[in-house]
Protein backbone atom coordinates (compact mmCIF):
# COMPACT_ATOMS: atom_id res chain seq x y z
CA UNK A 1 0.00 0.00 0.00
CA UNK A 2 1.10 4.02 0.41
CA UNK A 3 1.37 6.15 3.17
CA UNK A 4 -2.10 8.10 3.44
CA UNK A 5 -1.65 11.83 3.22
CA UNK A 6 -3.47 13.90 5.16
CA UNK A 7 -5.15 17.39 4.95
CA UNK A 8 -4.91 19.72 7.23
CA UNK A 9 -7.60 21.41 8.43
CA UNK A 10 -7.45 25.22 8.67
CA UNK A 11 -10.09 26.82 11.93
CA UNK A 12 -12.14 30.06 11.27
CA UNK A 13 -11.33 32.89 13.29
CA UNK A 14 -14.52 33.70 15.75
CA UNK A 15 -16.39 30.42 13.91
CA UNK A 16 -16.98 26.90 14.77
CA UNK A 17 -15.21 24.26 12.43
CA UNK A 18 -15.41 20.68 12.03
CA UNK A 19 -12.84 18.31 10.99
CA UNK A 20 -12.67 14.69 11.02
CA UNK A 21 -10.26 12.30 11.80
CA UNK A 22 -8.10 10.63 9.45
CA UNK A 23 -7.03 6.88 9.46
CA UNK A 24 -3.90 5.65 7.46
CA UNK A 25 -4.82 2.68 4.10
CA UNK A 26 -2.65 0.44 6.34
CA UNK A 27 -1.23 1.03 9.52
CA UNK A 28 2.39 0.08 8.65
CA UNK A 29 2.37 2.94 6.03
CA UNK A 30 1.43 5.78 8.52
CA UNK A 31 0.31 8.98 7.59
CA UNK A 32 2.10 11.54 6.37
CA UNK A 33 1.12 15.64 6.51
CA UNK A 34 2.46 18.72 4.61
CA UNK A 35 2.84 21.17 7.17
CA UNK A 36 0.72 24.88 6.66
CA UNK A 37 2.68 27.37 6.39
CA UNK A 38 1.64 28.88 10.15
CA UNK A 39 3.51 29.15 13.11
CA UNK A 40 4.17 26.06 14.79
CA UNK A 41 2.10 27.61 17.91
CA UNK A 42 -0.87 27.19 15.74
CA UNK A 43 -0.70 23.80 14.58
CA UNK A 44 -1.55 20.83 16.26
CA UNK A 45 -2.11 16.84 15.99
CA UNK A 46 -5.18 15.28 17.43
CA UNK A 47 -5.23 11.60 17.70
CA UNK A 48 -8.12 9.11 18.46
CA UNK A 49 -8.10 5.89 19.74
CA UNK A 50 -11.23 4.16 18.20
CA UNK A 51 -10.63 0.81 19.98
CA UNK A 52 -13.32 0.70 22.94
CA UNK A 53 -10.96 -2.05 24.39
CA UNK A 54 -7.62 -1.92 23.15
CA UNK A 55 -4.91 0.16 23.57
CA UNK A 56 -2.28 1.13 20.80
CA UNK A 57 0.65 3.21 20.13
CA UNK A 58 0.95 6.26 17.97
CA UNK A 59 4.06 6.94 16.71
CA UNK A 60 5.70 9.97 15.34
CA UNK A 61 8.35 9.69 13.12
CA UNK A 62 12.12 11.11 13.98
CA UNK A 63 12.38 13.35 10.51
CA UNK A 64 14.59 11.42 7.71
CA UNK A 65 15.95 14.40 6.54
CA UNK A 66 15.37 17.00 9.17
CA UNK A 67 17.19 20.30 9.67
CA UNK A 68 19.84 21.29 11.90
CA UNK A 69 17.59 20.89 15.49
CA UNK A 70 16.16 17.70 14.35
CA UNK A 71 14.90 14.84 16.57
CA UNK A 72 16.72 11.68 16.30
CA UNK A 73 14.51 9.87 17.84
CA UNK A 74 10.84 8.71 17.44
CA UNK A 75 8.47 9.90 19.23
CA UNK A 76 6.11 7.36 20.44
CA UNK A 77 2.52 7.66 22.90
CA UNK A 78 0.28 5.15 24.07
CA UNK A 79 -3.32 5.59 23.94
CA UNK A 80 -5.33 4.03 25.99
CA UNK A 81 -9.05 2.55 24.62
CA UNK A 82 -11.24 4.91 23.53
CA UNK A 83 -8.58 7.83 24.50
CA UNK A 84 -7.34 11.29 22.93
CA UNK A 85 -4.19 12.79 22.91
CA UNK A 86 -2.96 16.16 21.60
CA UNK A 87 0.71 16.66 20.06
CA UNK A 88 2.39 20.19 20.09
CA UNK A 89 5.11 20.04 18.58
CA UNK A 90 8.42 22.46 16.94
CA UNK A 91 8.66 21.62 12.76
CA UNK A 92 12.19 22.24 13.20
CA UNK A 93 12.28 19.05 15.25
CA UNK A 94 9.83 16.84 13.50
CA UNK A 95 9.36 17.75 10.07
CA UNK A 96 11.27 17.21 7.19
CA UNK A 97 13.65 20.09 5.53
CA UNK A 98 10.15 20.20 2.75
CA UNK A 99 7.57 20.20 5.60
CA UNK A 100 6.21 17.11 5.95
CA UNK A 101 5.84 14.77 9.18
CA UNK A 102 5.14 11.24 9.26
CA UNK A 103 2.77 9.67 11.76
CA UNK A 104 2.65 5.52 12.47
CA UNK A 105 -0.48 4.22 14.22
CA UNK A 106 0.35 0.67 15.63
CA UNK A 107 -3.78 -0.13 14.62
CA UNK A 108 -5.25 1.13 12.07
CA UNK A 109 -8.26 2.12 14.87
CA UNK A 110 -5.89 4.94 15.72
CA UNK A 111 -6.73 7.67 13.58
CA UNK A 112 -4.99 11.19 13.47
CA UNK A 113 -6.18 15.08 12.44
CA UNK A 114 -4.00 18.53 11.70
CA UNK A 115 -5.33 21.67 12.61
CA UNK A 116 -4.41 25.17 12.60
Amino acid sequence: MAVKVMTPVKGEVNKITGFAFEAATTAKDGLQVQLPRASDEYVVVLVQNTDAANAHDFTVKAPANGSYAASDSDETHNLAASAFAIFRFESARWADKDGTMLFVPANAAVKAAVLY
